[in-house]
């Protein structure tokens, strides 16, 4: 403990704790026993929740899939599939421009 006391402290603890009126209890104990209160999320979060995850399944679903790596007939190599060719092809046509 702190051996030299601040005086705010030992003023609070020299106040008297004063008791809850009796009607104070019976008010709270009637209000709790009415109707419990339920925390529900947000419309709005949820809204939020479900548009996300519909744009998430739509793309999921709509994003076609790419095309796995061909092998050539017996020799072991692989090739790129196209479209990754043509997307490099892409690229490299837009950085010339600039």
């Amino acid at each position: 403990m702190n051996p030299n006391p601040d005086p705010f402290e030992t003023a609070l603890g020299a106040l008297q704790r004063r008791t809850l009126p009796a009607e104070w209890r019976d008010e709270m104990l009637q209000a709790a026993a009415q109707k419990p209160c339920v925390a529900r999320t947000p419309r709005w979060l949820l809204a939020g929740w479900s548009l996300a995850w519909a744009a998430t399944v739509v793309m999921y679903f709509s994003t076609p899939a790419e095309p796995a790596a061909t092998q050539a007939a017996g020799t072991g190599d692989f090739t790129p599939p196209m479209l990754w060719q043509q997307r490099a092809a892409a690229i490299e046509a837009l950085l010339a421009v600039n």
